[in-house]
């Protein structure tokens, strides 16, 4: 390690959220199921009292971005009117797909449609196994995973898109809340802040790798009878952390593009595999039926205006989702503003709102379709899986069903595969970038040797959790950072609608 390095780093930043790291490392090891019941009962006290300030303010961000669309800001070039673009169109819509919730859509895909037809709330006023429940199940997983999810992290990002490469400020989450706090906020602060992040996010991160490891576990089992073990989950962990370090390593124009598209196109084969040797007639109608349901009942839907006062729906669900994007948003944000240089207002919208939300409506559509069918054909056969095997072995019951279910499934492993290690390569990029006080517009890289540490304290947890937690303990943890998150990013909401006010002065880079 080089000692300009040591000097370059965000001491606030960096050492706290390494110590708090290592307090759950260790709380962890010593009482699993204290740390599971601790961390539970705080989630349950947040999701009760807080649910309609994530609700409510996603659906607020959703209309920011329309608003900000038509705005005088929306014609404004990010990095200033002679910028070029990191990526082309393509590449830059691929690597914002499939960096951000990619991973999510592989794992609830299938299993979320499932349980809201079997288990529909009593204030849906559908009987389980019903074509109603099924209309509200598909609808319900747009609720979850197309419009309001990706506002949250677009009006972040954008903030940080134009405050970072048109007025200057540094690669700090303190820099969303600049353009309404000028100087006045103490690098210190910003620095403290910063930790507060990285500390969420890498619990997160682990989170969401420990949840990939059961997911590709159940795959090996299913490919070539591979049993689940401690072992296996940790060789996978360190091949995915060890190549997302080696993409990393090679820079945003590299690595992390090349897999992105690679997956990206995996993504749409596989789609349409399933729609072509699939229930087409079927995919079609449920998905046309639930979306126009979706949008029809937005506004019920979205603030769950419907749900009776002590129902836990909401917050096992709807609520809890939100809470796991705003507390990822903050960091996100860093990346996804940092790779749309040279692109406007309205293309970044389009890129990481619209045409996201559009692939998500056709993804669910069709797996979520899917395993509808046939668990109703089957006579509620996707669910017995879930009850005997867990959510991850879902997915692979669809695939049975289908022609050719080996090759799909080795094909949908190694879409999880890339898609772990195209987040973990982005988020171990925003993480350097995070704990360093010399990224800056013009020099974006931040040292290996950093990446190569939080990487892998995000295998290691990761590792834990699946095989010891199965991730509910540290999913709640990261939950946690959904509070502070949803301050955060309404603060950059405000940053943005002042920045709407200055439109005219931020098409020259400082």
């Amino acid at each position: 390690m080089q000692a300009s390095s040591w000097r370059q780093l965000k001491p606030i930043t960096f050492w706290p959220a390494l110590v708090s790291i290592l307090v759950v490392l260790a709380v962890t090891a010593v009482d699993q199921h204290q740390f599971v019941a601790i961390t539970t009962a705080i989630n349950d006290g947040i999701i009760s009292n807080f649910s309609w300030l994530f609700l409510y303010s996603a659906v607020a961000l959703l209309g920011l971005c329309l608003f900000v669309y038509i705005s005088p800001l929306g014609p404004v070039r990010i990095g200033g009117p002679g910028a070029r673009p990191i990526y082309s169109p393509f590449r830059w819509f691929a690597v914002s797909l499939t960096t951000v919730i990619a991973m999510g859509i592989l794992f609830w895909a299938v299993a979320e449609p499932v349980l809201h037809f079997r288990q529909p709330p009593d204030f849906a006023q559908v009987a389980p196994g019903s074509e109603s429940a099924m209309r509200f199940a598909m609808s319900t997983v747009f609720v979850h995973w197309t419009l309001a999810p990706y506002a949250i992290y677009t009006v972040a990002a954008l903030t940080f898109a134009l405050g970072f490469h048109n007025r200057g400020y540094g690669f700090s989450v303190g820099s969303l809340f600049r353009p309404i706090v000028g100087r006045h906020l103490h690098d210190s602060a910003a620095q403290l802040i910063d930790a507060l992040v990285l500390f969420a996010v890498v619990v997160g991160m682990s989170a969401v790798l420990s949840a990939g490891l059961l997911l590709i576990g159940d795959g090996l089992l299913t490919l070539f009878d591979i049993p689940k073990s401690a072992a296996g989950y940790a060789a996978t962990a360190v091949f995915i952390v060890a190549v997302a370090l080696l993409s990393a390593s090679s820079g945003l124009r590299q690595g992390i593009q090349v897999l992105a598209r690679i997956n990206t196109v995996l993504f749409v084969l596989l789609m349409l595999y399933v729609l072509v040797v699939g229930p087409d007639g079927f995919l079609a109608r449920i998905g046309g039926e639930s979306l126009v349901a979706y949008v029809v009942d937005f506004f019920p839907r979205q603030l769950l205006l419907d749900e009776p006062a002590g129902s836990r729906w909401s917050g096992w669900w709807t609520t809890a989702f939100y809470a796991s994007w705003f507390a990822w948003a903050p960091l996100s944000c860093l990346f996804l503003g940092k790779i749309a240089r040279g692109y406007t207002v309205r293309q970044f919208i389009l890129v990481n709102l619209l045409l996201p939300s559009a692939f998500g409506i056709l993804w669910f559509s069709v797996f979520g379709g899917a395993a509808l069918y046939f668990d109703d054909f089957h006579g509620g056969a996707m669910y017995d899986t879930y009850r005997g095997e867990g959510l991850a072995a879902m997915v692979y019951q669809l695939f049975s069903y289908l022609p050719g279910s080996q090759l799909l499934s080795f094909f949908f492993v190694i879409a999880c595969f890339i898609s772990f290690i195209t987040a973990t390569d982005s988020n171990t990029d925003a993480i350097g970038g995070l704990c360093m006080k010399s990224v800056t517009a013009e020099h974006m890289a931040s040292p290996f040797w950093i990446k190569l540490l939080w990487a892998s304290l995000i295998g290691v947890i990761g590792w834990c959790s699946a095989t010891f937690l199965g991730a509910d303990g540290i999913k709640m943890l990261a939950n946690l950072a959904g509070l502070p998150g949803v301050f955060i990013v309404l603060a950059s909401g405000a940053s943005l609608l002042f920045l709407v006010r200055k439109a005219g002065g931020l098409d020259i880079q400082p």
